[in-house]
């Protein structure tokens, strides 16, 4: 038996994994709420198709127009042409196109208020509306408050856009008649045109008037100018022709270019003396004489090694080596005296350079300053002319660029009655026979998308929300415990398809049969092929294989019992001895299941002593014993946790290969944990769909905190229908010509033992 832990310190935390989305797992959420997502779509459908029925057909004209810039020699002052010169060229004029003025144009052009199609179409607009009758009504001119209504209505169905990368415009108008729709896209693109012109040519007009006004004011003023530029020229005596200011400035801008001249030659000059003075004389005898003087030291160079040759054999007193150090002294002093008068004569030319480009720039500097002072006197006496020759010079050119502009907008003016544009109609609107507007593929694509989405959108949500286990891979996932078995759905569900099968002729009474001893019943139901698989699971979950085992389960009618006692039915079908006991002292149903009596039973055993011999009970299913729970007691807990118990526990151990206890719900009662550490382990029963993750994992903490190990999870009320070929395979006896549950041969079980009162079962005497 598995010792309890000293403390919660011991227990292991157990966080459940973070699971790997994959997208089968999205799939198989599609496929769990399909008939959700498929309810939706039909819904969305159904409102579509409502929708486009109860819609009034619309019609829809579109007409093409090529707006390209005007030339950029246009009118400069004039401003005839407003859409020159705009960065968003097009975007202003799509903007344009969809104006109140355009608008009303095209009610006015069109006569839209006296149009019956357009009346019919739009009802509220028409003032005699009931009041005339068909076919007699009498055209009026209409209001301005009418016209302007009526274009609110024109520029509502109106839209205009550009052909990408192009400079055409697309203008279009839906109206629930087709000719309707394609006279006013028509009368739009007209009514633009139009106005275009009348726009440009009012602005011509208007220019051209300005533009006489200013060439007048522009003649006078430069006649008053050039009278009060003669008469100053008469008084200062200033030849109108040539004037000096011009001489003069440019003799000083010319001596200031040679000053500048003759300061930079005499900056280089000093620069170049100073560089002299500080550098060596050696080194400036070099670079200015470097023939002569490398001569000279070769020919010293020679002299001096034949000297220091000759000492090597002749001593120094000996007279030629005298007469030989004589010529090298002479030679020594000749060289010396080469590159001293050589460097003097460098640095003297230098300083004469220097000293002549000094005298240039002052004499220079001098001519300028009496040339400057003659130029300020000249242009003090001349500035007022030359301000004056300036403004009749600006005045005239003004009344040059007057008179050209007055031209252009003459000839611009005779275009107007050429109705010459930028604008052109390529494609006019032609009458639509086809409705635009309801498209029933446009709304049933539309609606399936939004219904599929809808329906999508919440099985995801419901998904979301949904905390309970449906699975094994759900079970082991989020509570970390083995999955022993897992128990396909025996219900309402298995009805629904006993009815299909019926309907076929395929029908078997697996399909209606409660779960209850069903493994005994049929055992080719694909039911008991799961409580087999669930007994072999359970048969190798521990070392040394499982003696007495506990199924107990989280909260109430999650299929403990009936787990227990189809457990103990598979067993008996391996040709065990196996004894089912009902330890659910609170709600008791093994009785109930084999049709037996519950008046004496295990609280017999433990409360009043008597022998379990007397109590245990031989039932229908060869192999299988029962003990039921018997009388009611007022407390079970103490019964179940009392030494007698453990030693029933060890005596039923002793006479059956399987014991098999049916135990309450853990979060109801404590039961099963006072007296699990008696049993091999507990095998924990859940629910699909119904028992949610942080129960299951709250009764896995609370049974290893008690000491009591856990076999393993048993998954019930699993639906077969995600698996199809797993219920094909797993009933492949029940189809016509098969093998019927009915007919199939049980397997023997052991020797049957007497009733009570007869030979003792736990002896076997």
């Amino acid at each position: 038996m598995t010792e309890p832990a000293d403390s919660f310190d011991e227990i292991p935390v157990l966080e459940p994994p973070q699971a790997e989305a994959h997208l089968s797992d999205y799939w198989a959420i599609v496929v769990k709420h399909k008939r959700l997502v498929l309810v939706c779509t039909a819904v969305a459908l159904i409102a579509a198709a409502v929708f486009t029925l109860l819609s009034t057909p619309l019609y829809q004209a579109n007409v093409t127009l090529d707006v390209f810039r005007q030339s950029s020699n246009s009118l400069s002052l004039a401003g005839a042409a407003p859409i020159e010169g705009t960065v968003e060229f097009l975007p202003s004029q799509v903007e344009l196109l969809g104006s109140r003025d355009v608008a009303e144009r095209v009610v006015r052009r069109l006569d839209l208020l006296n149009n019956p199609e357009f009346l019919a179409a739009y009802p509220w607009l028409d003032p005699d509306e009931g009041n005339a009758p068909a076919g007699k009504r009498v055209a009026r001119k209409p209001s301005a408050r009418e016209i302007s209504s009526a274009a609110s209505v024109v520029q509502a169905g109106s839209d205009a856009s550009i052909v990408k990368a192009t400079s055409l415009v697309r203008v279009t108008y839906v109206a629930p008649f087709g000719k309707l729709a394609a006279d006013i896209t028509n009368g739009i693109a007209d009514a633009y045109i139009e106005w275009n012109i009348e726009s440009r040519f009012r602005q011509i007009a208007q220019s051209a008037q300005f533009l006489a006004t200013q060439i007048e004011e522009a003649k006078r003023e430069i006649d008053e100018k050039e009278k009060a530029l003669a008469a100053y020229a008469r008084q200062k005596d200033i030849a109108p022709a040539s004037p000096k200011t011009t001489t003069f400035q440019e003799d000083v801008d010319l001596f200031n270019r040679d000053y500048a001249v003759a300061v930079a030659d005499r900056v280089d000059k000093e620069s170049r003396y100073q560089e002299l003075q500080n550098t060596p004389t050696e080194t400036v005898a070099e670079r200015e004489a470097g023939g002569l003087l490398a001569q000279l030291r070769a020919d010293q160079s020679r002299l001096e090694r034949d000297y220091a040759d000759k000492l090597t054999l002749y001593k120094p007193e000996w007279p030629a080596m005298q007469q030989l150090k004589n010529q090298v002294d002479e030679g020594r002093a000749r060289l010396n005296a080469a590159i001293r008068d050589t460097a003097s004569k460098v640095r003297e030319n230098a300083h004469s350079e220097y000293l002549t480009a000094l005298r240039r720039e002052t004499s220079m500097k001098t001519m300028m300053r009496s040339k400057q002072s003659e130029a300020l006197s000249q242009a003090a006496t001349s500035s007022e002319y030359n301000s004056l020759r300036a403004e009749l010079d600006t005045k005239r050119a003004l009344l040059e660029t007057l008179l050209r502009q007055q031209g252009e907008a003459e000839v611009l003016s005779r275009l107007r009655e050429e109705q010459a544009t930028n604008i052109r109609i390529v494609d006019r609107a032609l009458t639509p026979h086809r409705p635009y507007k309801p498209s029933w593929t446009r709304n049933m694509a539309i609606a399936f998308v939004l219904g599929a989405g809808l329906g999508l959108g919440l099985a995801f949500l419901l998904t979301y929300l949904d905390r309970t286990l449906h699975s094994s891979d759900e079970v082991e996932r989020y509570v970390q415990l083995p999955t022993l078995g897992s128990i396909p759905l025996v219900g309402s569900a298995n009805k629904r398809r006993w009815w299909r099968r019926r309907r076929k002729g395929q029908a078997s009474s697996a399909d209606a049969s409660p779960v209850e001893l069903l493994p005994h019943e049929n055992p080719r139901a694909a039911v008991s092929e799961a409580y087999r698989a669930f007994r072999t699971s359970l048969l190798f979950s521990r070392a040394g294989g499982v003696k007495i085992v506990s199924v107990t389960s989280v909260v109430p009618k999650e299929g403990k019992s009936a787990t227990a006692a189809n457990l103990a039915v598979v067993l008996a079908q391996l040709g065990r001895r196996v004894l089912l006991v009902d330890a659910d002292l609170h709600q008791s149903r093994v009785h109930q299941m084999f049709d037996l009596s519950n008046r004496a039973g295990l609280v017999s055993i433990l409360a009043e002593g008597v022998e379990p011999s007397r109590v245990i009970v031989k039932t229908k299913v060869p192999g299988v014993f029962v003990v039921p729970a018997g009388p009611e007691t007022p407390n079970p807990s103490a019964l179940l946790s009392s030494e007698s118990m453990r030693r029933f526990l060890e005596l039923a151990a002793s006479n059956f290969d399987h014991v098999v206890i049916d135990t309450p719900p853990v979060l109801a009662t404590y039961d099963v944990l006072v007296f699990g550490q008696y049993t091999d382990g507990v095998v924990l029963c859940i629910r699909a769909g119904v028992t949610r993750r942080d129960q299951v994992r709250e009764v896995r903490d609370k049974l290893m905190r008690s000491g009591v190990p856990i076999l393993g999870v048993v998954l019930n009320g699993r639906k077969l229908d995600t698996n199809y070929y797993e219920y094909r395979y797993l009933n492949y006896g029940e189809r016509p010509g098969g093998i019927k549950g009915s007919d199939a041969k049980e397997i023997a079980g052991p020797e049957e033992l007497e009733t009570p009162g007869g030979r003792d079962v736990l002896s076997g005497a």
